[in-house]
């Protein structure tokens, strides 16, 4: 006997998953339709998981006496072997945040572990078995197109819902899922698009183009302007308990904000944010390493010049990075890593090999000696198990490493949205747009000073003009100055907490970044920021309990969520 659930959302229709419970499920079965999903098939002998391309569906592990278990929830599995928070784990994001080299498939908790996307696990008595079954850039379809991907992944969020949104911030990420939708939906139906912003007295910036695409037909358009109390860093002590540090974190009262204003509008059933998009779109400048290690050096040098004329730098300058990247290996990067963090220094030659792989390590005052052996034994670890990416393929391989941090944070995200009450949904991290905007551009990648090229040409007719000449995208820094300042006195606050209890910052430290940052006397806010996103996840995960397991049989358990 053969049981098939999906869990996730899923374009499948009723008759498909019945094939499927008949005749079995393929390793492709996670592309197969629209929607972000993982697939689990169950029989007499085992257990075997699909996981998505993005971990947009997350699937974590844990065994508890001698028998595997999985879930969806990382708390979930915490809760059923009472773990305890990972200062390894903690450490490397404080370090070198969302480095997903550095992360690979530890989570936040001891003894829980994430299944890598894109691969099959098989749980059986004798043993566990997880293997990648996608790679990226295979041979393109040719009847399917971004555009039509990304239209199919909307149309399986929009089209049975009675009250569909969507992000309409300007950009083009939000505005393409916004004007699909609404493409759909006229002229029965409309799709409601929310545009946060600040007090104007004329449009401008990133307002200005969501107005112009609020003109199309089928969109239903909200403005949500921000007041004094919606800053960056305000409202940490609300925030709920997640499996991880979600990325809208620091700006969470203006998530809040924006999640409570469309329930109160609109009661939203689906809402669609462009979170992926910059990822999956934007070729990284390992690309040109690429095109070296294939042999089209005249191609590489244009683009390095390209790429050096938008960032207003040396070719040779930028040349020279191309070189470091392509002696760059996985694992050497990591063991060169693991010696700067733990204070040792490694080789100028060496550490500018590390760095087209990795980060630097963090070395403010605030991060302590024990915060930086943590996460020099987690790179170490790494190091063992790094795999070696195939010649010219690097500039892929980056795209598919940062969509899986994309679509497992993201998912942290949709859980605060779900205390709300908004099922939140990220088009970009699907499976089929994933694998077809890889697939697409296999071997021909646009260039990395180009902006979102591939999107701009697929979205004609859809986007307005203006929007398909944009090339930049808007600057929130100044926000989260402003922010950093006003709320100063509450951030300086949670310095001595738990971090500072594990050991893994020094308050004193934390407080003078703090205050330097907000003086306008330092850079790096985002370093200050995992501090306070680490801190603020916490706060929150120790004052909730951990979810209770009760045994429903001498052989199955089930999670009861207790508040």
């Amino acid at each position: 006997m053969r049981c098939v659930v999906v869990v996730g959302t899923c374009g499948a229709s009723d008759d498909e998953l019945s094939h499927l419970a008949a005749s079995g499920v393929p390793d492709d079965v996670v592309l197969r339709w629209p929607g972000a999903y993982a697939v689990v098939e169950q029989t007499t002998v085992a257990t075997t998981i699909w996981t998505d391309l993005a971990s947009s569906v997350p699937v974590y592990t844990t065994v508890f006496d001698g028998t595997t278990y999985w879930a969806t929830s990382a708390r979930g599995l915490a809760g059923l072997i009472n773990a305890a928070v990972s200062s390894e784990r903690l450490a490397v994001e404080l370090l070198a945040p969302s480095s997903p080299l550095l992360a690979g498939t530890t989570t936040y908790f001891e003894g829980v572990d994430l299944v890598p996307a894109g691969h099959r696990m098989k749980i059986s008595s004798s043993a566990t078995a997880v293997a990648r079954v996608w790679w990226p850039g295979g041979a393109p379809d040719p009847g399917v197109s971004l555009r039509a991907e990304l239209d199919a992944a909307v149309g399986v969020r929009v089209d049975d819902t009675e009250s569909p949104s969507s992000d309409l911030s300007g950009g083009l990420d939000s505005s393409s899922l916004a004007l699909l939708a609404a493409h759909r939906l006229s002229p029965d139906r409309s799709v409601a698009a929310f545009t946060v912003h600040a007090p104007f007295d004329r449009p401008a910036g990133d307002l200005r183009y969501a107005l112009e695409a609020a003109e199309r037909p089928g969109l239903a358009h909200h403005l949500v302007p921000l007041e004094a109390g919606h800053l960056p860093y305000g409202g940490l002590d609300t925030i709920p308990a997640t499996d991880e540090p979600a990325p809208s974190t620091c700006a969470y009262a203006r998530f809040d904000y924006q999640m409570t204003a469309m329930v109160d509008r609109v009661g939203t059933d689906a809402h669609l944010t462009g979170d992926g998009g910059d990822s999956l779109l934007g070729t990284p400048d390992a690309w040109i390493a690429d095109l070296f290690a294939t042999g089209r050096y005249r191609e590489a040098v244009e683009e390095a010049v390209r790429l050096a004329r938008m960032r207003r730098r040396s070719p040779g300058r930028v040349l020279s990075d191309v070189l470091d990247s392509l002696r760059s290996d996985p694992a050497d990067a990591l063991e060169a890593w693991a010696r700067l963090a733990r204070g040792q220094v490694p080789s100028p030659r060496a550490v500018r090999r590390l760095r087209q792989l990795l980060p630097l390590v963090n070395l403010q005052p605030w991060a302590t000696p024990m915060a930086r052996n943590h996460a020099a034994v987690r790179a170490d670890q790494a190091a063992e198990s790094a795999l070696a990416v195939p010649a010219g393929q690097r500039a892929v391989w980056d795209v598919v490493e940062q969509m899986g941090e994309v679509g497992r944070t993201a998912y942290a995200d949709a859980q605060l949205a779900a205390e709300s009450g908004v099922h939140l949904h990220n088009p970009f991290a699907d499976s089929r747009v994933i694998d077809s905007y890889l697939s697409g551009v296999a071997g021909r990648m646009p260039s990395p000073a180009a902006y979102k090229p591939v999107l701009r040409a697929e979205m004609g007719g859809i986007l307005p003009a203006s929007l398909l000449t944009r090339t930049t995208k808007g600057v929130y820094t100044p926000d989260y100055h402003l922010g950093l300042r006003t709320h100063l006195s509450g951030l300086s606050s949670i310095a001595d907490g738990h971090l500072a209890a594990l050991g893994l910052i020094d308050p004193a430290g934390l407080v003078n970044g703090l205050r330097r940052a907000a003086a306008g006397l330092t850079g790096g806010l985002w370093l200050l920021d995992a501090a306070i996103v680490c801190e603020t996840w916490l706060r929150a995960h120790h004052s909730t309990a951990l979810p209770v397991w009760e045994s429903t049989s001498d052989n199955v358990r089930s999670e009861v969520l207790t508040p």
